[in-house]
């Protein structure tokens, strides 16, 4: 079991650092007090451009600390309201989150 945990806490660690890797000052990932996220013990998670330009964001989605298969593309414009993504919990109680694979200027 102690073999178990050490994996799980080292794919945490890759994953943490994956994600503080591909930052990127022009766009950030937001979290709000959604009800429909609240019920489930989590935060409705945005995207939002903060830069001045227009901006093409591609991300990935992890889900109970493993990446899937979707791999999504954002055209954000300056000023645009934030883009929701979904619940940091499911309704099954499940983690999730996201992480920015690349940004571009359009």
């Amino acid at each position: 079991m102690t073999k178990f945990f050490s994996v799980l806490f080292t794919a945490l660690l890759a994953v943490n650092a994956y994600a503080a890797e591909t930052q990127d000052p022009r766009v950030t990932l937001v979290e709000d007090d959604s009800s429909e996220c609240l019920s489930n013990d989590g935060k409705l998670i945005l995207l939002q451009n903060t830069s001045d330009q227009p901006l093409i964001v591609w991300l990935d989605r992890w889900f109970m600390g493993v990446q899937t298969a979707d791999h999504t593309k954002h055209l954000l414009q300056p000023g645009q309201e934030p883009i929701a993504l979904g619940c940091s919990r499911t309704r099954d109680k499940d983690k999730q989150f996201w992480t920015i694979s690349s940004v571009k200027e359009q």
